[in-house]
């Protein structure tokens, strides 16, 4: 099932970002909790968009191209620019299987996440 709805997810973010002529790089796995998904998604058409804008981007794309029935799988969607994604995890690291990621990966400090967060008010 899971596999599945993956395959749906990416395929209709793909096809949307790709007719506002954009493209988009998915990562998406299945999350430790029942069969829910946890995704990356990256473009840069993101850029100069809230947090709460990008979601709502990828909801209204996912709903457009047939992929309605499976939002409420997404347990975590992180939306980020090719720019951010690099800050974040370097230009070496790619997500593939996202568990290993989770478990290598060295979070921001605190600080700079307040940071970030109200520079963007």
């Amino acid at each position: 099932m899971a596999a599945d709805a993956i395959k749906a997810l990416i395929a209709a973010l793909e096809a949307g970002f790709a007719e506002k002529g954009e493209k988009v790089v998915v990562w998406a796995d299945k999350s430790d909790y029942k069969d829910f998904i946890r995704m990356y998604v990256v473009s840069d058409y993101f850029k100069d968009m809230s947090e709460k804008a990008r979601l709502g981007e990828i909801y209204s794309v996912l709903e457009s191209f047939g992929a309605k029935s499976l939002i409420g799988k997404i347990s975590l969607c992180i939306a980020m620019t090719k720019r951010e994604y690099d800050q974040e995890f370097g230009g070496d690291v790619w997500l593939g299987v996202l568990d290993k990621v989770y478990r290598g990966m060295k979070s921001r400090p605190r600080v700079r996440r307040l940071a970030k967060a109200h520079s963007r008010s």
